[in-house]
């Protein structure tokens, strides 16, 4: 009965130890998966600061655009001031978005996707990635589109492009004084009639370009409020 005794003790202290163990790997994998879910919360956060930034940049656009169009539907329109506006108008209109998936590439490597229990995360993250790629792509399109329209231009002198450029600061600090002064600028000049129809046509353009790249941008900047939401749920969760 002694024998019988111990061997019970034993036993039990084995179940108790491999309960124990159970126990603790449960609790690091809880909290594996809560630094998961937080890693990719401070991804999206990082995402929507830097489309909030995307969003301000083609606001500024948008109002050079139209500001280009006001100076267009003047009588008489200076080369300087429609190339400065011109300019403005397809300033970083080729940026376009990458999100942060550091995160998210590093739980789909490996075994590490189990880690998440809650299978509609997968899901809305892969939801996330997928669209916010549809609308990655029209963005860059648009701005292709846009960058080559204005440098499609033969003649800058036309246009109101050196006017507008030779006056920044790459141009007075790059270039050698003798170089620069022999420039003929014509701050003062005004673009033809053909030029300005011309013009006018590219900066319509640009209106609907920048306007159409601010919808894309609040699209996805939508797509990653539903993600945040989520994410900030799991990531203040303390597991049992």
């Amino acid at each position: 009965m002694y024998a019988i005794g111990e061997i019970v003790l034993v036993v039990i202290g084995i179940l108790i130890a491999l309960q124990i163990n159970n126990w603790n790997e449960q609790q690091k994998q809880n909290k594996l998966e809560k630094e998961y879910y937080c890693r990719l919360l401070e991804d999206v956060i990082q995402d929507r600061e830097q489309v909030t930034n995307l969003i301000a940049q083609s606001e500024s656009r948008l109002k050079a655009s139209n500001q280009a169009v006001r100076l267009l539907q003047k009588e008489k329109t200076k080369k300087q001031e429609i190339g400065t506006q011109i300019s403005l108008s397809i300033r970083a209109i080729y940026s376009d978005f990458k999100p942060n998936n550091s995160a998210f590439e590093d739980l789909k490597s490996g075994a590490n996707l189990n880690i998440i229990r809650d299978k509609n995360v997968i899901k809305a993250l892969n939801n996330y990635f997928n669209k916010v790629d549809g609308f990655i792509s029209i963005i860059k399109v648009n701005g292709e589109n846009a960058v080559a329209i204005n440098f499609s231009h033969r003649d800058n002198f036309a246009n109101g492009w050196v006017e507008a450029y030779m006056n920044r600061d790459r141009f007075l600090k790059g270039m050698e004084q003798d170089v620069y002064a022999a420039i003929p600028l014509d701050n003062e000049g005004l673009i033809t009639e053909d030029m300005k129809k011309r013009l006018y046509n590219e900066a319509l353009y640009y209106i609907s370009s920048n306007a159409r790249q601010i919808e894309l941008y609040n699209f996805i900047k939508n797509e990653i409020d539903v993600l945040t939401k989520l994410l900030e749920t799991k990531c203040t969760i303390d597991h049992d």
